[in-house]
Formats: C-alpha cells, structure tokens, sequence
C-alpha cells in the first residue's frame, strides 16, 4: 500500500469519527396538520377572528412544549364567510384529504349543515354550544351545552331579583335552539315564578330591529336577553338604544370580544352581562363560588401561553377553542401522530372527570357530546375604562354578594 493511500484512509477514518452523523429531529419531521373551518368574513367574522387568534397562540405553546411527539402542530383555517352552504363544500374537500380531526364552525347552523358529512368520521368538533351531536357520535360541541347555559344565565337573573323579562332570538338555525332551551329553562322548578313577558324575533341581515325593541319597552319587562351574535348584537344595542329601552340586557359568550363591544360605545347599554370564564371570577369571591383547584391549573397554562407570546389573556380568542384544542393535542399525543378519527373519538369519549379545562370539568359519560355541566356559567361585565371583562357571578351563575 503506497504511502498516499494510507495516507487518505486515516483521513476517510478521521472524518467519520469527527463529523457527527446527520438526525431526522423534529424540526424536519413534517408538521403535524389540523384543518380549521373558521367565518373569517360575514356575520360570523368576530368569532371567526378571535378563534383563529386563540388557535394561533395554542399552536405556538404547543410547539414550545414538544409539539406532538415531536412534529410540529400547525392549524390551517378555512374561510366558511359565514354561509353554510360554504361550509359543506370545505367539509367535502377536507374529508377527502382523509385528517384525524378538523375544528370549527363557529356558528350553529353553520356545524348544522355539516354535521351529517361527519356521521363516519372524522372528528368533527364544532366550536359553539348551540347544537347538540348525537351521542357517541364523531361530533363534538365546544363550552358549555345550550340548555345548562341558559338555565345558568336565568339563574343569575333570577337571583338578582328579575322575575318579568324579555327575549329576542334570530330567526335562524341558532335562534330556533335558542328558543327551545329558553323553554327548557323556563320549565324547570326553580323558574316557576319567572315570566316571559315579550318575546321577539329578528333576521340577522336586518338593519334595525327598533319595532321589536319597542315591543320589549311597552312590555313591563326588567331584564331582556339578546340571543345575538357579531354584528346582529350590535345592530339589536342601538335598536334598543334609539328607542330609550334601557333596562339590563344579557347576551351570549360569542360577544365576549373587548374589540367588538368598543364599536358600540356610543349606544352601550347601562348594564349587558355577557356569560365569561371562571378566571373571571375576582378572588375575593366566596370559596364555593369559585373555580376548582384543577381548573386553576388549566388557567396557569392559559396564562403561560399568553405570557410567551407577550399578550394578555383574550376571553374572546381563547373560550371556545382553549379545551378542544387541549384535548385533541393530549390525544394524539397519546395515541401518536398516525391515529385514525375513530381512535380520537374514542379518546375524547373516554374522558370521565379526567380533563378539568378553562371551562370546567370534563365528563362525556351521559351521552351530551360537551362534557360540560352548568358549573362552567359565569357571567361577567366588560369595563370599557380598563378594557377588561369582571366576573359578576360565582360557577353556575350564582351572582356574586355585593
């Protein structure tokens, strides 16, 4: 062997002992994808923001906490511009991109439309609480269920002293659920004494909604709940504001937007309760008012989140995506990047009192496909001096002493 070829093989050895061989890592490994059906335009588009907002600083804690066994999660949204038919031509072409799991809408009849796509898989998990999934189904619904809402924010009225009220209601998908849990509410023993003293219904294309308002104002009653979301809500305010209605008004979580509510300062009511999350809850509340010890934990997890991406909590952006997108991640953490729909769904009903989220505790074990109970209603007051939301109820609604 000649003096040069040694030479070169001691170095061909040098170099492979020194150069350290090449990994896949993580940062190479492709990222793991959530569709995401969102209204980014249209009636809906506040909520639609806000959601995406909210995904977006889940995305990135998630990824700062290793992701999903190491792939990088990303969300991709989808614009339904609010139109249910929109949203059965995405859910088609997502389906056939065969994903485990996709999120959203977020209105009721815009997941109403949907929903029957979904009745094989994948997961679909609807992020509003006005529709109900049949039970063990692939469908999901995000917060609390409608009916243990309403009952929460009637609770809180009638605690307060309001016995004659008033409702407007879309006439829409939504609107009709609202209706039948307002009469579900009412029904039940403890509102035996509140009455129903005028009930009005609007579209949410309609400009001004003044002769209903009117109506409410004739009536004798002293408290109205305005079943509005996005825009409509703000066209139901000056409604009620030109015709000098100016009793309380309570309205649902998809308002829960500090943004939004600025836009109706000039017409803002004297008192409008919007139902919030228990975080909300002032600390000097009565202890059994206020939130758990494992819902407190999920809460530190919100505020790490926030604190990394340098903002505050956002109610609006966090409160209906926060708890699905947390057990849909803890999920596949779980059960690993390649698990089927059918394997989530299975996860997800799983989940007996061992998830406490932002909104409560988890338990999907009766058959509602929210897993929530009433004990995640909590109804705040926006300030718009500090622009904050205060909780003004205990869990449950209970309103909290003076």
């Amino acid at each position: 062997m000649s003096a040069l070829y040694r030479f070169f093989a001691v170095l061909t050895v040098l170099i492979i002992l020194v150069v350290p061989s090449v990994q896949i890592g993580a940062a190479d490994q492709p990222e793991y994808v959530i569709p995401v059906i969102l209204s980014m335009t249209g009636s809906y588009a506040f909520s639609g923001h806000s959601d995406a907002e909210g995904l977006k600083i889940f995305e990135n804690y998630t990824n700062a906490h290793g992701g999903i066994r190491g792939q990088k999660l990303h969300f991709v949204v989808y614009d339904d511009q609010s139109s249910p038919a929109t949203d059965v031509s995405l859910a088609g072409q997502i389906i056939a991109q065969h994903p485990a799991v996709v999120l959203g809408s977020d209105g009721g009849s815009l997941c109403n439309a949907m929903m029957s796509l979904f009745k094989d898989g994948p997961v679909l998990y609807c992020l509003v609480p006005t529709f109900y999934p049949a039970k063990g189904s692939y469908i999901f619904a995000a917060t609390v269920a409608l009916d243990p809402f309403i009952a929460g924010m009637i609770r809180y009225l009638r605690l307060r002293g309001f016995d004659h009220i008033a409702v407007i209601s879309p006439t829409d998908g939504s609107g009709q659920a609202n209706d039948i849990s307002i009469a579900h509410a009412m029904a039940l023993p403890d509102n035996k004494n509140m009455k129903i003293v005028d009930y009005e219904h609007f579209n949410n294309t309609d400009l001004s909604v003044s002769a209903q308002a009117t109506h409410i104002k004739a009536s004798d009653a002293q408290a109205v709940i305005a079943l509005a979301a996005g825009t409509s809500l703000g066209t139901v305010l000056r409604s009620f504001n030109d015709v000098g209605l100016s009793i309380p008004v309570e309205t649902t979580p998809a308002n829960l937007h500090a943004d939004q509510l600025a836009q109706y300062l000039p017409f803002y009511p004297k008192q409008l309760v919007i139902p919030g999350l228990a975080y909300m809850i002032p600390p000097n509340a009565p202890k059994a008012l206020g939130p758990t010890p494992a819902m407190k934990k999920s809460f530190d997890q919100l505020f790490d989140a926030y604190k990394m991406a340098n903002a505050q909590p956002d109610p609006g952006a966090t409160s209906n995506v926060w708890d699905p997108a947390n057990m849909v991640v803890n999920g596949l953490r779980k059960l690993g990047p390649g698990a089927t729909g059918s394997q989530l769904r299975d996860y997800l009903l799983g989940i007996h009192g061992t998830y406490s989220g932002i909104w409560g505790d988890y338990d999907f074990s009766n058959g509602d496909q929210h897993g929530l109970s009433d004990q995640g209603v909590v109804l705040t007051e926006w300030d718009p001096k500090s622009g904050k939301f205060v909780g003004v109820s205990g869990l449950r609604g209970t309103p909290l002493p003076k």
